[in-house]
């Protein structure tokens, strides 16, 4: 049930959201607490109250942390609304700041309060996590953006800024682990795929992000909430039907089937997690543990018309990263200045991969159709002993390879039926989809 402790712009029918209950005793205890800003209405009773209401929840464990956080909100008659924790841990206050609410509106505030509250246990947890997939998901007809600013401090120090609307999402947070760096764009949604298209991609991009976890020996913790606000951002990304704007900010370009099943099915994204580097060896303070990632998708369309279009979509993603590990797996690494205890392996990864996939059409015809794919990866391992360099090896691995995806179209078209023109070819039947291999491959050997 929700409770409403404070309540401004609302009628005393209490027909504001489903099995809610006016609470006056605690409506005129909170309106002496705070300065008048509107008219509140109670049972028999006009006062003057900040238009506060509070949302009760039975509070969840969480680490041993002082946390605040703000929740953001416009909606789309133009108010503006604040959610935060209630100081005694009682529930979710949501503050009218600008104009009145909607039934629609208080609706959508209640449903966001929840993912308000399952991001601020995340941000709390032992580990932390970042909860934000009900952040993303809320009705873009009733609210236009949703912005959270959260810290807490304690054993797990960390800041968050997460901003959410009809183009853009985006999260950046930073701590004692290290920092996540996300932004979606989500204008051009003429590139989006079905929902069955983006979860093979998500998928097929979480398993490169354990990849580059395993190779450069990064942070579980920083690397979980790393993937976990990739997801969240790139799910539920909503009606994808609009047509995306050339370059040329003249014409809109619209994708064809064919189009979409050599792209990716996600939205572009820039994204990066860096680890704080840590030096834990008092003889070469040079030797620094660091972990840092990058990966990211670009797409342009340019073109006069539909019949003369061009799409280049990129996605690029490095990896740099150093650690140290005992010459003997499973045993603990004790570096000291005694040099019986430099013993060890310290090992520098710099790996970078590419695939750029470009189409291209010239009167209403496709005219070609390539994809190209790069990965390149460099391990140098030095082992030390006693102190003393034993040895110093450097492997590098590279693989490039270019695909002719009109011409793979091309042999299916002429085995499936060549009577028919290419082009209705392209119209009419089921088509190969390319969307599986034209996602980001870091390991070379995979290619």
């Amino acid at each position: 049930m929700t409770v409403i402790h404070s309540v401004g712009n609302l009628l005393a029918n209490t027909s504001l959201l489903n099995s809610t209950r006016l609470n006056t005793a605690t409506v005129a205890e909170t309106a002496k607490e705070t300065p008048p800003s509107s008219t509140s209405v109670t049972l028999g009773q006009v006062i003057s109250a900040a238009p506060v209401y509070s949302l009760g929840r039975i509070a969840t464990p969480v680490a041993q942390s002082e946390s605040q956080g703000t929740l953001s909100v416009k909606t789309a008659s133009g108010a503006q609304v604040e959610l935060s924790e209630a100081s005694d841990g009682s529930g979710i206050l949501i503050t009218l700041k600008k104009g009145s609410l909607s039934e629609a509106e208080r609706g959508a505030l209640e449903t966001l309060s929840e993912g308000f509250r399952k991001a601020m246990d995340g941000l709390t947890g032992l580990p932390p996590r970042l909860d934000l997939s009900a952040l993303t998901q809320f009705n873009r007809a009733v609210l236009t953006s949703v912005d959270l600013k959260a810290r807490v401090d304690g054993d797990n120090t960390l800041t968050l800024d997460f901003h959410a609307d009809s183009n853009t999402r985006s999260v950046k947070t930073t701590g004692t682990l290290g920092a996540v760096n996300i932004s979606v764009d989500m204008s051009k949604r003429a590139i989006q795929g079905s929902e069955s298209q983006q979860q093979r991609a998500l998928s097929q991009y979480l398993k490169q992000f354990d990849r580059a976890q395993n190779r450069g020996e990064g942070d579980s913790t920083l690397m979980a909430m790393f993937r976990d606000a990739f997801t969240a951002l790139n799910s539920h990304y909503g009606d994808s039907a609009t047509p995306a704007k050339s370059s040329q900010q003249t014409i809109y370009i619209s994708l064809t089937r064919s189009d979409k099943n050599m792209l990716t099915g996600l939205a572009d994204f820039t994204a990066s997690v860096t680890q704080t580097p840590t030096a834990i060896n008092p003889l070469r303070l040079s030797e620094v543990n660091t972990f840092s990632y990058q990966v990211s998708q670009t797409s342009t369309l340019t073109g006069t018309s539909d019949q003369n279009r061009h799409i280049t979509q990129k996605q690029q993603s490095q990896l740099t990263a150093s650690f140290h590990k005992a010459l003997t797996a499973g045993l603990p690494l004790n570096l000291t200045s005694d040099s019986s205890s430099q013993n060890y392996l310290f090992t520098r990864i710099d790996d970078r991969a590419q695939s750029t996939t470009d189409v291209q059409y010239r009167q209403g015809a496709l005219v070609s159709a390539m994809l190209d794919q790069s990965a390149t990866t460099s391990t140098r391992v030095q082992k030390y002993l006693k102190g003393a360099l034993e040895s110093d090896l450097t492997t590098p691995q590279q693989t490039a390879k270019s695909t002719d995806l009109l011409g793979k179209l091309m042999s299916d078209w002429k085995a499936a039926d060549s009577r028919q023109s290419f082009a209705n070819y392209l119209r009419q039947h089921t088509l190969p989809d390319f969307g599986g291999d034209v996602l980001l491959q870091s390991d070379p050997l995979a290619l």
